[in-house]
Parts: C-alpha cells; structure tokens; sequence
C-alpha cells in the first residue's frame, strides 16, 4: 500500500501546474459531495437491509416452525404405527408369506388411512423394507406393483436414511397413470425392527407439492424475493416443474460452504445480481427455510441519490473546467512550450524554443535554449572519446591471440626439424603463414564464415602433428551460411579449450569428438563447439559462469593464465553489447563433455 501511495505521489508531482490546479478545484467541488453521497447510500442500504431482514427472519421463522409442526404431526402418527406390536411383526414377514402380511396389516392399515383421511395434501403413504415386501395405502393412487424399487436412485437415498428426513419434490413414477407424472415431496421415516435393535424399514409418506408450493407462495418476502425449501440430506432445493435455475445450483453451494457458519443472514451475488439471503432450521426434517430477496427491490433510493449526485458532480466538473483551462492556459502556454521542448531532448532530439516573454518564465526559456548548446558540444567531444578508446581495446585484445597460439606451435616445429621431418615441417609452417596472414589482414577484425572454419582446420592440423593423432571433427554448417560475416579468431579458443579439457593422446580416435555446429533460429545464428570428452571442472564452470553474466570486465585470476575465451567474449561484448548471448553447459546428450553456445541477432550491429 506504502508502494501505491508512493506512486500516487509521483504521478502527481509529474504533472502539469494546469493540471495540478485543476485537480484541487475537483477535489474542493466535487469530494464533499461524494462523501456525503457515499455515507448516505451506504446507511441507506443498511438501514433496508437490516428493516427487510427483521421482518423476512420474523415471517420464515413462523412459517419454519408451522412446517416442523406439520411434520411432527406426521411423525407422531407414524410413531403409533412402527410401535403396534402387529406392525412389528409384519417387518419379519418374509416378502412371499402374503396370508400373514395381510394378517397383520389389518390392525395398522386403519392408523394410516386416519392420517391419509386428516390431511387431503397426502398422496399415498408407501412401506419398504429390506425383505422386499411393498405396501401402500392411497386413494388417490395405485400402486405398480413391478416397479424396482431398488434401482431408482431416489429410493437407493432413502435406503440409505437412519433418521427423518425429507426428498425435495419427484414424479410418483412408481403408482398407475395417470397419478405416474403427479410431482410430490416426501417425508421418510425409518422404522427401527425392535427385535433386531436396525433399521430394516421405511414409511414414505408422498405429499402433493401443490400444497408444499402454495404455502410458500403465499408468503412473499417483497415484489420479487422467494421463499425455497433446502434439503440438507440431498444438498438442493425444493423446486416445482421447470423451475430449476442456475441461480439454485450456486445458492446450494454457497450454503454448503457457510453449514459450519452460524450467521443466518448472508449477501448473494450472481450474474452481476446482489441477493439477501436469510434461513432458518426446520429440525424434523433436515432442511433449511430459504429467504432470497433481490437487493435492487431495496436501493431504489440509494438509485436515486446516486442520480441527484452524478448531476451535482457534472455541474462542479463543468465549473470547474470553465475556470481552470481558459485563462490557465494562457498564462502556461510558455512552460508548455518549455516541457515539450524538455520531453524531446530526452527522447535524444534538442530543439531550441522560441519565446518573446520576459518574465522569469522568459529566463527559465533562455537558459534552456544556452543547455542545449552546451550539451551539443559536450556530446561531440564525449562520442569522439569513446570511439577512440573502444577502437584502441580492439586492437589490444586482438593482439593478445598472435603470441598464445604461437607460443604453442614452435615447439612442435622445433621438434620435427630435429627429426629432419622436413614434409611436416613444411606443412606446419604453411599452416602457420596462412593462419597468421589471416590474423593481420586489414579487414576490420570481420571474416565470412569459411575463413574462420579454414582457420579452425590449419590449427587442428597443428595439432595432429604435435600429438601424433588427429582430432575427429565434424562440421555441421548450413552451407548458405558459409558466406556470412562473423568476428575473426571467435571460434579456434572454444576449439582449443576443447582439447585442453576433454582430449588425450591416450584416447582412440573415436572416443573422441568434435562438432562445430552453425545454423540459424529464428532472427539469430547460433554457433556451437560440442565435445564428448571429461568436460570442464565445477570451479571453472563457475568461473565461465561468472563471466558470461558480466559485461567481461572480470579480475578472476584464473584468466591472466587463460585468455583465450576471456578474449573473445570481451570481445563480442565491445562489438555487440547486448545483442549477443554466450552460455557454457555440459553434454547432456552424450553423459560427459561440454557445450559452448553463442548467439548473434542476423542483423547484428557493432555498439
């Protein structure tokens, strides 16, 4: 946040003095207004919030507890049902003894009839038990006596229920047509076999949903809220028909994430819409009271306010606009003139300012306009310095290669003309003239590609003459990219370090391996130097690692005795500066060795 206001305080110190004033006549005219607006609005949907939550939490908790009361009623008739001693045993019946089902279903079946005759709402009331054995008792439905039970998933959760417990509403798939498509809800009570100390079986008690939707109909909370009935059991609403929304699917998952939350009363937002949501417990039956009451339906004067201030605010802004921009404007045209002619010198253009005031904004102008002689001058002489010390660097490093790779060559000639080897002796110095000829040619320190492989092959043949044993090397270059320029003597060190680390005359020749690789990657060309040898210690992968992260101006003392890739990587660096990458890593591919990879853009410029 510290950050933030810090910014805040930036920006404003950046702008214009215009700007600056305009601001402050923004914020005396139009903050007040907003604030009062703000605390207004917000008391305002608090005080309808609070007001419709009192008299929603006041309707749904009598209408909570007149639904309890209902399926208490219930509850205690079925009470006197599973207690009957003869219904008792009616649950130990075998589902193929039906003499003495109907033996002992003569005593209860009056118990149910009574509760069915009492309230007109029920559909049937169905047993299930374990055994199989099905019995309902309806006068408005008959039962399908094939229908499988057992399969339906609806009655595979009421299999599954120890306690009471309501389903949300379902077609009576199971009775005859055309009761078939009628929609109810049921109450489910298990029966406890009390010789058994289980639950082994289940009364549904089927009630007509019409009943269970007007009753919710006919308390509205507002215009437009909804009164709904939540399953805990089943973790989703009670709705009637089509009347299944989206908007449901995501209020029961937002209960189920507040269950362990004590607060009855919670804001809803979906699709943009702010809903109050309020519920009560409806402990016998497992479900929950569900008030949803659109929050629009209480800002209508939060709307309004926010009306009358947007009005009051574009009559300030345009206030406001008519004072600050005219007649500032006049009196700061100089200091415009001044700020641009500032943004342009630091975009690298630097352009004098005409002026004809005299005031100190004139003075301000006139220094201006002398800086800008002074800077040109300053920068003529500081480009001509560094031109002169980057070129004499160039020419240093390049220097430094002419006595390392021959201070590693005259011994072995030396050595072969002791042994009156003149074939070899001749080969070596021609190697030698051509590779020095190479080295002193007056060509800007550039030389296409081909040259410098014929460079790296005069020096492998060196090479061969001073260990007995050639190099096997393998050059991988895309032939179009043979002619391209590329920094002379850039290649051999990679080469030679190569050797250095991974190679022994002690090795075969194919043990052994060379790969120098070009080809091109987009908008860059990538040169590699891959050997398959014992690779470079930790402490000086560290040390390349080093060096390639800088801009080459590293004191390690492990380069005043290895200059070679020191050389060329200062070198590049003075050349290209950012626009080139070098990375050393090991051979993965081949278990051991090393990789040297370095890449140039194709259109590379020198810095």
């Amino acid at each position: 946040m510290y950050q933030g206001f810090s910014a805040a305080y930036r920006r404003m110190r950046a702008l214009s003095l215009k700007s600056k004033l305009f601001i402050l006549l923004i914020l005396i005219s139009l903050v007040p207004t907003l604030i009062v607006s703000f605390l207004s609005q917000i008391l305002i949907i608090r005080s309808s919030t609070e007001y419709t939550a009192s008299i929603s939490a006041h309707m749904m908790d009598n209408l909570s507890k007149e639904m309890n009361k209902y399926l208490l009623g219930i509850n205690e008739t079925l009470n006197s049902v599973v207690i009957d001693s003869e219904f008792q045993k009616y649950i130990s019946v075998p589902n193929d003894n039906i003499p003495l089902q109907s033996s002992y279903s003569i005593n209860f079946r009056p118990l149910l009839q009574l509760l069915i005759q009492s309230k007109k709402e029920i559909i049937t009331v169905l047993y299930l038990d374990r055994l199989g054995k099905i019995y309902s008792e309806s006068q408005k439905a008959h039962l399908n006596m094939d229908y499988a039970f057992h399969t339906d998933p609806m009655f595979k959760q009421v299999f599954n229920m120890s306690q009471e417990g309501v389903l949300v509403p379902h077609k009576l798939s199971y009775s005859i047509f055309p009761t078939s498509n009628q929609e109810v809800f049921a109450f489910v009570k298990p029966v406890i076999d009390l010789s058994k100390k289980s639950v082994n079986a289940w009364i549904i008690v089927e009630i007509d949903s019409a009943w269970l939707q007007a009753l919710l109909d006919n308390s509205k909370l507002g215009q437009n809220g909804q009164l709904l009935l939540y399953s805990n059991n089943e973790g989703k609403f009670a709705v009637f028909g089509d009347q299944q929304a989206p908007i449901y699917q995501a209020l029961a998952q937002e209960l189920e994430a507040r269950s362990q939350n004590s607060t009855n009363t919670f804001i809803f937002s979906f699709e943009g819409k702010s809903y109050q949501v309020m519920h009560n417990t409806v402990p016998l039956g497992n479900l929950q009271m569900v008030g949803l009451v659109p929050l629009e339906e209480m800002t209508k004067g939060v709307k309004q306010a926010q009306l009358l201030t947007i009005v009051v605010a574009s009559i300030s802004f345009l206030a406001a606009l008519l004072i600050a921009f005219p007649f500032m404007g006049i009196m700061l045209k100089p200091l415009y003139r001044l700020k641009s002619g500032m943004q342009l010198l630091g975009r690298g253009t630097s352009v004098p300012i005409k002026h004809s005031s005299q005031d100190e904004i004139g003075f301000l102008i006139e220094t201006y306009n002398k800086m800008l002689n002074d800077l040109e001058t300053m920068k003529e002489e500081v480009l001509k310095t560094r031109l002169s010390e980057k070129e004499k660097e160039l020419l240093q490093l390049q220097a430094q290669i002419n006595p390392h790779f021959l201070f590693n060559t005259l011994e072995t000639i030396e050595s072969y003309s002791l042994h009156n080897n003149s074939e070899a002796v001749s080969d070596m110095l021609q190697c030698v003239s051509r590779m020095m000829r190479y080295n002193v040619r007056m060509d800007g320190g550039m030389a296409p590609l081909q040259e410098e492989m014929r460079y790296t092959e005069n020096f492998l043949n060196i090479h061969y003459y001073r260990y007995g044993k050639r190099v096997e090397t393998l050059f991988c270059i895309e032939p179009e990219l043979l002619q391209i320029s590329i920094m002379k003597l850039s290649i051999q060190p990679f080469v030679e370090n190569a050797l250095k680390y991974g190679w022994s005359p002690l090795l075969k020749n194919l043990d052994f391996q060379i790969t120098i690789g070009v080809h091109s990657e987009g908008k860059q060309w990538v040169f590699t130097v891959t050997d398959n040898g014992q690779g470079l210690p930790e402490h000086v992968m560290d040390i390349l690692s080093e060096l390639t992260a800088s801009d080459g101006d590293t004191l390690n003392p492990y380069f005043k005795q290895h200059t070679g890739i020191h050389n060329v990587y200062r070198r590049y660096r003075l050349a290209y500066g950012n626009q080139f990458s070098m990375k050393f890593a090991n051979n993965e591919a081949a278990g051991r060795g090393l990789i040297v990879e370095i890449r140039l853009p194709v259109e590379a410029t020198w810095t």
